[in-house]
């Protein structure tokens, strides 16, 4: 029984073509520019066996690592594939916009069935009275996506998200709250609250 085991096992290796896998292009990790690393080693021996004072020896190694992966050259070979991935990669973040991320959170607020800009609007004045920016790491990130004026100002971008944010500084959301009777916030911040 177990030698027909073993004889399955090798056929299902070969027709899966296991050695496929060694024929992709090696990694390699490179590091940013003024990257170092450092070793970081402690000795403490006490003076006395009944007294909690000792004497402490540290020892210290710090390396520069490599940031340019030209030192490397004769090793890895073909490097212009991961170059031309890094420029696309750059390409799509500078094209990320405030005013993308509204129409994306607009959609999933749609999705959730509240209405899209309504709500959002509603979110960001709301943001600006309440103290999300000192809720924790959660709570910045979510006080910086919903403060219009906390980024360069965009071209593109509706006057409709600065003027929610002023308005929410002055406390008057009651603007918002006919168009989008429930509030999102809400529920985000209970679940975060579920979180901590």
């Amino acid at each position: 029984m177990s030698v027909f085991c073993v004889i399955c096992l090798v056929i299902l290796l070969l027709a899966c073509g296991h050695n496929a896998i060694h024929r992709r292009q090696k990694r390699y990790l490179l590091f940013t520019k003024d990257t170092q690393w450092g070793v970081f080693v402690t000795l403490s021996i006490p003076l006395h066996p009944e007294t909690t004072v000792s004497v402490a020896w540290f020892f210290e190694a710090n390396y520069y690592n490599v940031d340019n992966s030209t030192y490397f050259e004769p090793l890895l070979g073909d490097i212009n594939i991961a170059r031309s991935r890094n420029e696309r990669n750059a390409d799509l973040m500078s094209d990320f916009t405030r005013r993308r991320l509204y129409f994306l959170i607009e959609r999933v607020l749609e999705q959730h069935d509240y209405s899209g800009r309504a709500c959002l609007l509603r979110v960001i004045c709301e943001n600006g009275t309440s103290n999300l920016l000192h809720s924790g790491v959660l709570g910045d990130i979510l006080h910086l996506i919903l403060t219009p004026s906390t980024s360069m100002a965009e071209d593109n971008l509706p006057d409709c998200y600065y003027e929610a944010e002023y308005y929410g500084l002055d406390d008057r959301c009651e603007k918002y709250t006919e168009s989008c009777p429930s509030s999102p916030l809400e529920v985000i911040t209970t679940f975060i609250d579920r979180l901590i």
